[in-house]
């Protein structure tokens, strides 16, 4: 039969079994000595100590039932209060169990409130009895709300049992505010962990594995109904934290793109518009761009003018980087009145883009699209990283490379408005009229220094574009090395412009080297010299630091910040 006993002698041996040091609660020494400290100083609000919530007692371990709303579910033994439960017995747990009952006896059974790793480790040491503190109050339907609680703050939870807690407290009848002030928990790592709950079992685990966060494993949620996308959203989280951010702006940039083309065709179709499922050939005898066509008088012909027009005809489609294009046609522009300049009907191209012309332009395209997602969660990174109170190692070496060698950047960022800054500043605010960016007061000399750098940081990314890559400048390679020196992890696009850079000054290095010559062989090599170079009548004598495809000026690595 499992039974309840009082505690047992040896261990309430050094206090009484109804004293706060017996039961080992901090909260209750607290008050203890805050109410004697009030007492010795003759205060007029003086109050009686409150009881202790719950009795502390020993029950048979063979009585206690796991909560299965526990919001961990991998609780285990733990090895040192195994070893300690072998050694000392019921001595060696220092802190009780916190149990609910289940009946409606004092025999039990109890459900574990909180303690369920304290209670294996019992049941591994094969411990007969365990010390408790049973909560009469927390009966009924609220142990997966104190479960919660108790367990909320632990940074040992995993995203999934954070959310399947969150989740717990949902179903109990707590709104998303409710629960975020019982835990603490910011209204969007609430909603995260509500769209967790729709991952299958297999992904939750894989999200566990890979050790994502509650805010990565509910950026995953979004694409739930797509099982492709979660699996590639997964694999490039083994490539870190940053290729799994750039993945997730890019199929959320693809699906509100495609969802933008639905709407914006169905707006359309409304409309009573006739719509081209395919790009009309380069020398389609019939169909026209509007922007191509003329009026009789030889005018261009107007868009929205041409609406009325029988022959009118929309191409909807979206572009290899996801931008939705709309382009107007005339289905049959001769019939319609309409006509072609002279220059139109000559520079018609005669056939399709080669092969070759099509892989250059998808490769455009397709660079395009990962340098925006890249300046995307780069700028994300960098609004984060510019939090702290304190400049990172390098900060001042960097402004100062940037107020004596690239005044250029500056003066192009403070001329455009100061681009950027705000958003770096202050992310996802707006900045009220009348405030200072720079505080006045308050703040530290190395929150003055981040201050600093983040200004910096905003003349840099100012100037990255999406075709960025396409022409790499020396000071983005350096601003981006320096960004990686900090932490953040580049994508392939960026790390094209740090190598391509990298590599165009290699090449100009190895032309810059010529070897000095021994003196024993100085007038053979001044003999070979003067028959390999030739000057042409024009021109002095060649440096061997001539760069014939160098820009005239100075280098722009001298010019460029870091």
């Amino acid at each position: 039969m499992l039974t309840e006993t009082a505690p047992a002698p040896q261990i309430d041996s050094e206090a009484p079994d109804d004293s706060p040091e017996a039961l080992g609660l901090p909260e209750t020494t607290e008050a203890a000595t805050t109410d004697a400290d009030a007492r010795s100083q003759g205060t007029d609000d003086d109050q009686d100590m409150p009881e202790l919530p719950g009795r502390h007692c020993m029950v048979e371990v063979a009585n206690i039932k796991p909560n299965p709303g526990n919001a961990r579910d991998d609780a285990q033994a733990l090895p040192g209060i195994v070893q300690n439960l072998h050694q000392d017995g019921v001595r060696g747990l220092l802190s009780p169990l916190i149990v609910t009952p289940l009946g409606f006896g004092d025999d039990g059974p109890y459900l574990i409130i909180d303690g369920e790793q304290r209670y294996r480790s019992a049941v591994e040491a094969e411990q007969k009895w365990i010390q408790v503190i049973v909560r009469d109050d927390l009966a009924a339907n609220r142990e997966q709300l104190i479960s919660m609680l108790r367990q909320v703050h632990r940074t040992d939870l995993t995203a999934a049992q954070q959310a399947r807690g969150i989740q717990q407290l949902a179903l109990d009848g707590m709104d998303d505010e409710d629960i975020a002030r019982r835990t603490g928990y910011q209204p969007e790592q609430i909603k995260a962990g509500r769209q967790l709950a729709t991952l299958d079992k297999r992904t939750a685990e894989r999200t566990h594995s890979l050790g994502l966060d509650l805010t990565q494993v509910a950026a995953l949620a979004e694409f739930a109904d797509e099982p492709e996308c979660v699996e590639t959203l997964l694999d490039e989280a083994e490539n870190g934290p940053f290729a799994f951010a750039r993945a997730v702006e890019q199929y959320r940039g693809t699906r509100a793109a495609i969802a933008a083309e639905a709407a914006r065709r169905a707006e359309l179709v409304a409309a009573g518009v006739t719509l081209l499922s395919e790009h009309p050939r380069y020398n389609d005898p019939k169909i026209k761009e509007v922007g191509d066509l003329r009026d009789a008088e030889g005018n261009h012909v107007d868009a929205d003018t041409h609406r009325r027009c029988p022959g009118h005809a929309v191409r909807l489609f979206l572009t290899y980087d996801d931008r939705l294009t709309e382009t107007l046609y005339c289905t049959d522009w001769r019939a319609h009145g309409h006509a072609l300049p002279a220059s139109a009907v000559t520079s018609t191209r005669s056939g399709p883009m080669t092969e070759q012309e099509k892989a250059e332009r998808r490769t455009v395209i397709e660079n395009n699209k990962a340098m925006e997602v890249a300046n995307t969660v780069r700028r994300e990174w960098l609004a984060t990283f510019l939090t702290a109170k304190t400049p990172p190692k390098g900060t001042a070496k960097l402004i100062a490379e940037m107020l004596a060698d690239s005044g250029y950047i500056l003066s192009t960022w403070v001329n455009g408005g100061r681009k950027m800054l705000d958003d770096l500043l202050s992310p996802g605010k707006t900045k009220r009229p009348g405030t200072k960016r720079v505080p006045a007061r308050g703040v530290s000399d190395g929150r003055y220094s981040v201050i600093s750098l983040t200004a910096i940081a905003a003349a840099n990314e100012s100037g990255i574009t999406r075709s960025s890559w396409r022409a790499p400048d020396p000071a983005v390679a350096k601003w981006l090395q320096w960004c990686v020196s900090n932490g953040f992890q580049v994508g392939e696009v960026e790390q094209l412009i740090i190598d391509s850079v990298a590599n165009r000054t290699k090449q100009r290095a190895d032309l810059n080297v010529v070897a000095a010559p021994e003196p024993d062989e100085l007038l053979s090599e001044l003999d070979t010299a003067d028959n390999e170079i030739k000057p042409r009548p024009d021109e002095g004598t060649p440096s061997p630091s001539d760069d014939t495809d160098a820009p005239a000026g100075p280098e722009p690595e001298d010019r460029l910040a870091a």
